[in-house]
């Protein structure tokens, strides 16, 4: 299901469910921006400037809880370690803060309790995603991603599902 093109009185969203890339996207514009990380310019996909960062973490903002899965963590790791060794220890502090401010849950799927189809399809990662969205459907979740193969699925399976591309063009 798409989502409105404006998320203006949304206070009422309850869950957001986060995939590795808009977290990436977040961490990647903090450090090209204010710790001047020039290496990773050329890394910014769909962050690239002040307004975008801005509707970005607004979006975000407009729900009451947030959720990734473990697996979002390790997929970090595996980003984190392929930058500048001289940069990790400030871009983890920035997933840090990053986490602490959205207030953010992680949530453990287990391997066996994802539909083995999927998993061989798309990965256990973004199937941890999909089956977090099923676990809390009660609560109306939106996932995040910037995976269009997983929004995909995500429509398929009638969950709620965004774009960070088409979240950053959303106006306020």
């Amino acid at each position: 299901m798409r989502m409105p093109t404006s998320f203006e009185g949304s206070s009422c969203r309850e869950l957001l469910i986060l995939d590795t890339g808009p977290i990436r996207e977040l961490v990647l514009f903090h450090a090209v921006d204010r710790f001047r990380f020039e290496r990773l310019r050329s890394d910014l996909r769909f962050i690239s400037n002040p307004e975008s960062y801005r509707t970005c973490t607004q979006f975000i903002a407009s729900f009451r809880r947030k959720t990734t899965s473990a697996s979002i963590v390790a997929e970090l790791y595996r980003w984190i370690r392929e930058t500048d060794p001289k940069g990790q220890a400030r871009l983890w502090n920035r997933v840090y803060e990053d986490f602490q401010n959205m207030g953010m849950d992680e949530e453990v799927v287990r391997l066996v309790e994802m539909d083995l189809r999927l998993v061989v399809t798309f990965g256990p990662v973004d199937v941890s995603l999909l089956e977090l969205a099923r676990r809390h459907a009660d609560h109306n979740p939106v996932l995040l991603t910037i995976d269009r193969a997983l929004q995909g699925e995500c429509q398929k399976a009638g969950l709620h599902v965004s774009l960070v591309q088409e979240v950053t063009l959303m106006r306020r």
